[in-house]
């Protein structure tokens, strides 16, 4: 499965990214990225591997879904309530509902070798109608997803595809729709390893 995101890619179009959580550092030769948001990492996996650590990543939301830094325990919740322009007690209700990592992994790769835990996209709803579709047919059961407009790829799609092992969907976030090239005609998708074989043999 070390190929699986091109053979997403080829079944469903576009491209699609290869997510691997480690605790140890990999020994891959992938661009190590400073300063940027995950979604936006997403957007550099395309060119080249990528590895992101606690130091890479400066959004208090990802930061906060890979369990590095809880919003919870500082200013950054207040900040991102004027960001949203949003009162306290709603974004608390909210971000308690994304999922994220209690035991934080040390390093994410993107697009780095070996089989991923998940794979990621931002396809047009057509082709998300037509991984549902295959969905419904192999598992015979109807697909239930959370959305939510903040931590969009780094919370609801690759922690959430993770932890509960189902498709995630996202419309995105303000940040994922401008800087991972996220237009306006693609929906954020999430699949975790253990439904690849449902989708690519």
């Amino acid at each position: 499965m070390d190929k699986v995101h091109q053979r997403f890619s080829n079944r469903f179009g576009s491209h699609w990214i290869k997510v691997k959580f480690y605790q140890e550092k990999p020994k891959d030769d992938a661009k190590r990225l400073k300063e940027v948001r995950f979604c936006e990492a997403t957007r550099e996996a395309i060119l080249y591997p990528i590895l992101l650590d606690k130091e890479s990543i400066t959004c208090p939301g990802a930061r906060h879904a890979f369990g590095w830094q809880s919003l919870f325990e500082s200013e950054l919740l207040k900040e991102c309530g004027d960001k949203q322009n949003m009162k306290e007690s709603a974004l608390k209700s909210m971000v308690s509902h994304v999922p994220y990592f209690k035991k934080p992994f040390k390093y994410i790769g993107l697009n780095t070798n070996g089989a991923p835990d998940l794979v990621l996209s931002y396809i047009p709803p057509r082709e998300v109608m037509g991984l549902i579709k295959k969905y419904h047919s192999k598992e015979g059961s109807n697909l239930d997803v959370s959305l939510c407009t903040m931590m969009a790829v780094c919370g609801n799609i690759a922690v959430r595809a993770y932890l509960e092992e189902k498709i995630s969907l996202s419309f995105g976030c303000d940040d994922s729709r401008k800087l991972a090239n996220m237009g306006r005609e693609y929906v954020a998708v999430g699949v975790p390893r253990k439904l690849f074989n449902l989708f690519v043999d």
